[in-house]
C-alpha cells in the first residue's frame, strides 16, 4: 500500500498526508518518510504520526451513547447527526449507523464501516435481541403488557412479532424486541393508547451500553463485543 493512501486510510486526507510528509513527521520503522508513493506493509511496518503509532484497521467498530435531539444518519443539512459527535478522523473513515434511533431516543448507537457486519446485526434472520429501558405517559395494566408481549397489530396492519417487558412499576421498565421497525416500541404501546415519553436502549445482542460512556460520548467496540450473536 503506497503511505498517502495508508494516512487516508486513518482518516486523514491525501492533502494531510503530503503535509506530514513534506514535514517530516511521519517515520516508518523509525526512518523519516520522504515519499508519499512510499510502499509500506500496513499490518507488519511501525509508522508513526508525531511518533504516535498509527495502528491500521480496514474496519471500524464504534459504540456511541446516543443522545436525544441527534438523527442515526451520515450527513443532514439542517440538524446534527451521531456522525458529527466523533472527532474528524473517524467521520472521514465512511461509518454509518447499525440499524437508526429516532431522534428522540438515547442510549447504544453502534456505528461502522463494515456492511456485512451491519447486515447480521438488523437482518431479521439474526433474531438479535435488543433491550430497551422506558416510560409511559400513563400507567399501563397487564392485559395490555400481555397484548404487546404476544405480538399487537399496529395501526399500518402489521402484527409484531412476540416481545418480553419487565415492568419496574406501573409506567417504567424494560423491553426486549427482536425487531427493528419503524418507531416501533413507541407505535406498540401507542396501539393500547399509550405514550412513551423516555426510551433509552441499553443492550444489542450481547453489546451492552457502557455505563461510563456520558451522551455523546463513544468508544470502540471490543474484540469480543464485535462477535454480536
Amino acid at each position: 500500500m503506497r503511505l498517502d493512501k495508508f494516512i487516508s486510510e486513518m482518516g486523514y486526507t491525501r492533502k494531510d498526508a503530503e503535509l506530514f510528509i513534506k514535514r517530516k513527521r511521519i517515520t516508518i520503522n523509525n526512518q523519516v518518510a520522504l515519499k508519499k508513493d512510499e510502499k509500506v506493509d500496513e499490518v507488519n511496518d511501525i509508522i508513526c504520526l508525531d511518533g504516535k503509532m498509527l495502528k491500521y484497521s480496514k474496519y471500524v467498530y464504534i459504540m456511541l451513547n446516543k443522545p436525544a435531539g441527534v438523527l442515526s444518519a451520515t450527513d443532514d443539512k439542517t440538524q446534527k447527526t451521531v456522525i458529527s459527535l466523533l472527532p474528524e478522523t473517524l467521520q472521514n473513515k465512511g461509518l454509518f449507523p447499525v440499524g437508526r434511533l429516532d431522534k428522540e431516543t438515547m442510549g447504544l448507537l453502534i456505528l461502522t464501516n463494515d456492511g456485512n457486519f451491519c447486515h447480521r446485526v438488523i437482518s431479521p434472520k439474526s433474531n438479535v435481541s435488543k433491550v430497551y429501558k422506558f416510560e409511559l405517559a400513563d400507567e399501563i395494566d397487564e392485559i395490555k403488557i400481555k397484548q404487546i408481549e404476544q405480538g399487537i397489530e399496529l395501526k399500518d396492519g402489521y402484527t409484531t412479532l412476540p416481545c418480553k417487558i419487565n415492568m419496574q412499576n406501573t409506567k417504567c421498565g424494560k423491553i426486549t424486541i427482536t425487531e427493528g421497525k419503524y418507531h416501533q416500541i413507541r407505535r406498540m404501546f401507542g396501539a393500547v393508547g399509550n405514550k412513551v415519553v423516555y426510551l433509552e436502549r441499553l443492550q444489542e445482542g450481547k453489546i451492552i451500553l457502557d455505563q461510563s460512556l456520558k451522551r455523546g460520548e463513544w468508544r470502540e467496540l471490543a474484540p469480543n463485543e464485535i462477535n454480536i450473536d
